[in-house]
């Protein structure tokens, strides 16, 4: 069928491709009419959005289905031009057109000299199209026209052509062009075709699709699932919850689906068995904060699922001793220290890789036709000359040898190194009295780089404080606890740990942020991660490590051991370590007694 060619009812050029009507009938372009387009709900993930295909249209599905959905479920046929099982790009069922897949598709048009750079290829804009170019170009050389936006001014790639209602709109402002709501009838940001093909409001949009997605077959809620709804209603800035949800479609839309069909019970169990994703995570944590799911350690979660799958991976000899070592050391001596208290990231990793060092050095044991029981004393020292990390292998040689499933061998104790890694004291004053007077940076990272540079405090003490952990004074003064005597706070860095934890609108479920905390993270009651911490203060100049050891030796040389423990909340034996090294001698102070 050839479609019939004329003047576009829209943008009033002649000579174009009719592609549908306007809802008044009037006939426009291809580019005038996904404006109007009307959209319909996907029966796959139940978004609305412009469908690819209709229920027992010309493309043969039964359903009607989004791009996204129509691509992971097209069908496959045999391509008419490699003769290979593909998805079809062009060619319909019962038609005399030839079926081919993408790859043959492009190949099956017709050459043509490029105007640009001379080449035989296809041609992806020709002179008198709707690109608006004057040569015959192929796509390499095809560049997308870019117009002056009429809204922010912008000269960008044109999303919306300008019509009788708009000017030329780029694809930021046509996504976010202020409209009237049909819903609500306030005239605000959001979107032309959001709700049902009609103008609405991101807030309504959001409104819509949530209780699309959370209502069962019955048309109710369920009630479980009623607070992570009012949480994610709640956010300051639904475009960025609309946001988040379209990112995370592919694997936790159909997970929430099924939780509010009832096909699947609301259990960390369930989840579980839906595979790991950050959507998946993210789901999961918002359900623990609205109080549909109980907490659980996720860290020791993680650990222990590790666990089991490296002993399901080992060799079916090695499968009893991995396991055991995990149960009867591993596990039982982190629950025993943490006694309640949720696992840090610090002390998951280092258990990680003393398991992960354990099979390795069983599998290197294989692989040397020996076993634990008839290891020598050469293969723990070729070990460890050979191996990169094999520290990590000490606690499973100590605890098989304590078991009697290793002989009696000399494990050699591991050798203190010394920090070699300090910033100038000139540099790291510099950077402190920048992180003091530069406005232009976020005041959670200038409070954690300076509780770096001037109190020698670790990533993860900085990442985990709270509120509880200051104090104000009579007389004015803000003091921080870091250990048993509380650190008095100088008045620029006090104003600015006063400030936090700084608000943010655009989360998704605000309000099951727990606001306790100077430093959260992205996950409802959460704190910052470390690592994530470092990577921000890394790119302002800031070296975690090397900062902090030229803090520390400084408090070395100029306070007693006693004094800097007390202070900076660090242990006995780590703050003689570091007087050791600035070379004190602090031997006869006697530290006061507590009054």
């Amino acid at each position: 069928m050839t479609r019939r060619r004329g003047r576009c009812a829209d943008c009033g050029r002649e000579g174009l491709t009719i592609t549908g009507p306007r809802p008044d009938g009037a006939g426009v372009c291809g580019a005038c009419y996904r404006v109007h387009r009307p959209k319909a709900r996907c029966e796959e993930c139940g978004a609305l959005r412009f469908p690819a295909v209709r229920a027992n249209g010309r493309s043969g599905s039964p359903h009607t289905l989004c791009s996204r959905c129509y691509r992971a479920k097209r069908p496959q046929r045999v391509c008419d031009g490699c003769g290979r099982l593909r998805k079809i790009n062009s060619g319909r069922v019962g038609h005399a057109e030839l079926s081919l897949c993408t790859t043959c598709y492009i190949r099956w048009q017709s050459p043509v000299t490029c105007g640009k750079c001379g080449q035989l290829a296809p041609p992806a804009a020709v002179p008198g199209g709707r690109t608006g170019t004057a040569l015959m170009v192929c796509a390499r050389c095809y560049e997308p026209p870019e117009r002056p936006c009429g809204v922010c001014g912008r000269t960008r790639r044109t999303s919306a052509k300008a019509t009788a209602d708009h000017p030329d709109l780029c694809l930021t402002c046509n996504q976010a062009a202020t409209v009237t709501c049909r819903a609500c009838g306030r005239t605000a940001r959001g979107r032309r075709t959001g709700l049902d093909g009609r103008p609405g409001c991101f807030a309504c949009i959001l409104a819509d699709r949530l209780t699309h997605q959370l209502t069962g077959p019955d048309g109710r809620i369920l009630p479980a699932l009623l607070p992570l709804r009012e949480a994610i209603l709640a956010t300051g800035n639904p475009q960025a919850a609309l946001s988040n949800l379209g990112r995370s479609s592919s694997r936790a839309h159909p997970v929430l689906t099924d939780l509010a069909a009832g096909r699947l019970p609301l259990t960390h169990a369930a989840l579980d068995s839906r595979g790991t994703s950050r959507s998946i995570d993210y789901l999961r944590v918002l359900l623990v904060a609205a109080g549909a799911l109980p907490d659980r350690d996720e860290h020791l979660h993680r650990l222990e699922t590790f666990a089991r799958t490296l002993t399901t991976a080992a060799h079916p000899d090695d499968r009893q001793l991995i396991a055991l070592f995990a149960r009867t050391h591993v596990l039982r001596r982190l629950r025993r220290n943490l006694d309640g208290a949720p696992l840090q990231p610090g002390p998951a990793y280092r258990a990680r890789a003393e398991l992960a060092a354990a099979s390795h050095f069983l599998t290197h044991l294989r692989h040397q036709d020996r076993t634990p029981a008839t290891c020598r004393q050469s293969d723990l020292d070729a070990w460890l000359d050979e191996t990169r990390r094999a520290d990590s292998t000490r606690a499973f040689w100590s605890w098989a040898t304590r078991t009697h499933h290793m002989p009696n061998l000399d494990i050699p104790t591991k050798t203190g190194t010394e920090p070699s890694h300090f910033t100038p004291d000139d540099h790291r004053w510099a950077l402190a009295r920048r992180m003091l007077a530069d406005d232009t940076i976020p005041d959670a990272d200038r409070t954690a780089a300076l509780l770096i540079l001037l109190f020698a405090q670790h990533l993860t003490t900085i990442s985990r404080l709270t509120r509880g952990d200051l104090h104000h004074t009579p007389q004015g003064t803000t003091e921080l606890t870091l250990g048993p005597t509380r650190v008095v706070l100088p008045e620029p860095l006090a104003d600015l740990i006063n400030r936090l934890p700084t608000p943010r609108a655009d989360r998704t479920a605000d309000h099951l942020h727990n606001h306790d905390w100077l430093f959260p993270g992205r996950h409802p009651g959460k704190p910052l991660h470390p690592t994530s911490l470092a990577r921000r203060l890394t790119t302002l100049g800031i070296d975690p490590r090397p900062d902090r050891n030229a803090a520390l030796l400084d408090y070395a040389r100029q306070l007693p051991p006693p004094v800097i423990g007390r202070l900076l909340g660090l242990a006995p034996g780590t703050v003689d370590r570091w007087a050791t090294i600035a070379g004190g001698k602090w031997a006869r102070y006697t530290p006061p007694r507590p009054t």
